[in-house]
């Protein structure tokens, strides 16, 4: 059986995931486990992870990270914050999955996948940003 990581940080995120996070659950040959941080975790945010649980999925693991406020200083340490905790993860779990899944763009993603790289990931990414 193949393990999947799905990291999700937003509701966009995850609604988007979805259709596939319900066909990943129901196959034989997959086994998924699900990371959640960025708003996920903010009360601020209406702390989504609920919604997540709800849907009947299992949150393996929550990182939080994200600083309350949006100016370019609370983003980029944001961004920080959330590459340090992720090196952190990715040291203690680099090898245990098979896939790990990423969508989209925010900085929160690019934050976790960029600590990843020294670890030799093997990410999946789905939807990016485009050009106009």
């Amino acid at each position: 059986m193949k393990k999947v990581l799905v990291l999700t940080s937003s509701r966009a995120d995850y609604g988007i995931y979805l259709p596939l996070l319900k066909k990943l659950r129901a196959s034989k040959e997959i086994e998924i486990e699900i990371l959640a941080f960025g708003t996920h975790l903010s009360k601020f945010h209406g702390y989504s992870i609920d919604g997540i649980i709800k849907d009947g999925f299992e949150v393996s693991y929550k990182i939080s990270s994200l600083v309350l406020g949006d100016t370019t200083r609370d983003i980029a340490n944001s961004y920080a914050l959330t590459a340090q905790k992720f090196a952190d993860f990715w040291n203690d779990h680099a090898n245990q999955f098979e896939w790990v899944l990423v969508l989209g763009d925010r900085f929160e993603m690019a934050a976790a996948v960029a600590a990843g790289i020294p670890f030799n990931i093997n990410f999946a990414h789905i939807a990016g940003g485009r050009l106009l």
